[in-house]
């Protein structure tokens, strides 16, 4: 199975481009693919993620040079962080030590510097469209990043 977790805050502009991402794939008939929608990533997803053999996680990332570059990453992380804010380096950290499992993931993100509204809305939408058609299977890797 796949999980594809989309967060973010929908009231903080383009923060939301997770959460937009998966109401776009909820319209695609998907095999065997769990999509969560969530504010934030908590320890208790863990539980949900149990079964996926393929993890993907969709966020934002402030970045005042480059908005609505997309961008395919993992950043290290060189402790366990179980307090505000659990990045998906900890999720799969807990999915190994705690139930054996090892996942293929991957890190989805929009580059933006606007958190409180979205600046340029035809450019958000194409980010949107675009990770959306990927993941649901209707375009190919390449060309994909900009």
């Amino acid at each position: 199975m796949r999980a594809i977790i989309g967060y973010g805050n929908s009231l903080r502009g383009e923060d939301a481009f997770g959460l937009d991402v998966i109401k776009e794939l909820q319209k695609v008939p998907l095999k065997e693919t769990k999509l969560i929608a969530a504010h934030q990533l908590t320890p208790e997803m863990v539980l949900e993620l149990q079964e996926a053999d393929e993890i993907i996680f969709i966020d934002s990332c402030h970045d005042e040079k480059n908005p609505y570059a997309l961008a395919c990453s993992l950043n290290e992380q060189s402790t366990l962080n179980l307090s505000h804010h659990v990045s998906p380096k900890t999720v799969i950290y807990m999915l190994k030590n705690l139930y054996a499992k090892n996942p293929d993931f991957y890190i989805y993100s929009m580059m933006s510097d606007s958190f409180d509204v979205i600046e340029d809305k035809r450019r958000y939408r194409k980010c949107v469209e675009r990770v959306s058609k990927h993941l649901g299977g209707t375009a190919n890797l390449i060309g994909f990043f900009i």
